[in-house]
């Protein structure tokens, strides 16, 4: 996160809206594509925006994974 957003791990916690961490829209489609190569899943099919939590990214994504 420090690498590629400027976000220092310690500073993340569950319930913090991703913008909040200064993840916009921009952002936000950057992390995506990282964490779909990053998971071999394909996250294109999901609506996800800056205001949503990063409870509900990771929720997101442990579905996905779970369905591929």
């Amino acid at each position: 996160m420090k690498k590629n957003f400027g976000v220092r791990l310690d500073d993340v916690s569950s319930d913090v809206p991703l913008y909040q961490l200064a993840i916009d829209s921009l952002a936000l489609e950057e992390l995506l594509l990282l964490i779909e190569d990053e998971c071999a899943i394909d996250l294109a099919d999901q609506t996800l925006s800056s205001r949503d939590t990063v409870a509900t990214l990771m929720s997101v994504v442990r579905q996905k994974a779970a369905a591929e």
